[in-house]
């Protein structure tokens, strides 16, 4: 049931004086909320520009480094018979293969059945002989059939697998298929079937990869050399004896464009929307959420210097206008010339490179804006931290001042229907009294 305020049904006084007070008392309280409501806008405003500056840190990670600015990419002559990836920190350089024999795995097939479920294939033990391993020893059931067979192998787990294949040459279509799971010599299995129906005939022997790299004979039990040349893996596809392949391994001047552009893109937003706080809006004739904010424009000026900086790259380039990223006197973005940045790396590309990374004479370009970025996100005192501690500090202040207010507020409340409530008590009593008098008095005048 509600609280019904003094003078509604009495109607000795209107109720709406009693409202007002009451709204009088509750103003405090809206003006603590319109306050904090002002500052968690200025909190999730901020909390976008910090954002924007992870993004720029993040896409700065593909350049800081030597390893990460350095992309590399295998060409091959041949890709159907050779390719290969890179891996880790290489050089580049220009090789030569020729493959004469792939990798194989061997494989055991046995004589023919006229199904795969319904033949007994005989009972016994069948013990396979596997290379540098001890034998296994796999229990033929009677009654057993080849899929029987192929099942209880498989489910040894002892380094070869068994299928039932349909060669669909009758009368006897189905044979098992024994294979090691090893690649290479050290694949070979035996395979003695004891005194089950089974005969196997060697089908596939087992064998390394054979390869001339630079006229040299390489091997390995599988197809893929990642030994060869520190950091890429050739990855071989098929043999072709008497075809020789080329492989490049060059800078990757596309992929090394990109995280540019990357960085470009990720500074570029950062700046606009510190420059958008600046901006009036014609509309509401006011500048954005942060513009009375003097950290937005620390940040901004910290950026700034660093791209501003010469870099000694002991080479052709020595700052970002020089391979064609200049900032725009308007706005404050950099603008990228593609055709020049290409220019650049396909001339001096560690030139261009030990202008963004960190070298052992200082910091490039990425490598110092990292720089800065960790230290305006540093916990103790930099300035993206503080100033969102403090934020968050200040709302945390108007919601402890809103609890009291809102508890001072309830009280006054209470107070004002009370003293209301016995006003009317009064006021009742006194009329009460002036229409008895009235009616004793005044009430046979007529």
């Amino acid at each position: 049931m509600g609280i019904r305020l003094p003078g509604s049904t009495s109607r000795l006084f209107d109720p709406k004086v009693v409202q007002d007070l009451i709204e009088v008392e509750k103003m405090p309280i809206a003006s603590a909320n319109q306050r904090k409501d002002k500052i968690v806008k200025e909190r999730d405003e901020f909390k976008k520009l910090v954002d924007l500056v992870d993004g720029l840190d993040t896409s700065l990670s593909k350049l800081k480094t030597n390893t990460d600015f350095r992309k590399l990419k295998v060409e091959s002559t041949h890709p159907d018979i050779l390719d290969g990836s890179i891996t880790g920190p290489s050089v580049p350089g220009s090789y030569e293969f020729e493959v004469r024999g792939m990798s194989r795995s061997e494989k055991e097939l046995a004589y023919g059945f006229p199904d795969k479920d319904k033949t007994a294939v005989g009972f016994g033990y069948m013990r396979i002989e596997r290379q540098g391993e001890d034998d296994l020893e796999v229990t033929i059931d009677p009654g057993a059939t080849l899929q029987d067979v192929a099942t209880a192998i498989n489910g040894t787990d002892g380094g070869v697998k068994a299928m039932v294949v349909n060669t669909k040459y009758q009368p006897d279509p189905f044979r098992l298929m024994v294979l090691s799971e090893k690649s290479g010599e050290e694949s070979k299995i035996k395979i003695d079937e004891d005194t089950t129906f089974l005969e196997f005939k060697e089908q596939v022997k087992g064998r390394n990869l054979d390869v001339l790299f630079e006229d040299v004979p390489v091997t390995d039990s599988d197809n893929t050399l990642d030994e060869l040349v520190s950091g890429v893996a050739f990855n071989v596809k098929r043999a072709e004896a008497g075809t020789r392949v080329q492989v490049n391994i060059s800078h990757d001047i596309d992929g090394t464009i990109e995280n540019i552009q990357g960085f470009i893109k990720g500074y570029n937003e950062v700046a606009k929307f510190i420059n958008a706080q600046f901006q009036v809006n014609p509309q509401t004739q006011k500048a954005g959420i942060l513009a009375s904010d003097g950290t937005i424009k620390a940040v901004i000026r910290t950026l700034q210097s660093v791209l501003q900086n010469s870099v000694s790259t002991s080479g052709k380039y020595s700052n970002l206008a020089s391979i064609g990223v200049t900032t725009n006197a308007k706005s404050g973005e950099l603008d990228f010339d593609a055709t020049k940045v290409k220019k650049a790396l396909t001339e001096d590309y560690d030139s261009v490179a030990n202008l963004f990374v960190k070298t052992d004479r200082g910091n490039g370009i990425a490598a110092g804006l990292a720089e800065k970025i960790k230290g305006l996100k540093d916990a103790s005192n930099g300035l993206l931290k503080t100033r969102s501690k403090s934020l968050e500090g200040i709302i945390k202040g108007q919601d402890e001042q809103i609890k009291r207010k809102e508890a001072d507020f309830a009280h006054k409340e209470e107070s004002i229907k009370r003293r209301f409530t016995a006003l009317e008590g009064n006021l009742s009593g006194m009329k009460a009294q002036g229409d008895f008098l009235a009616q004793k008095f005044g009430g046979g005048g007529e």
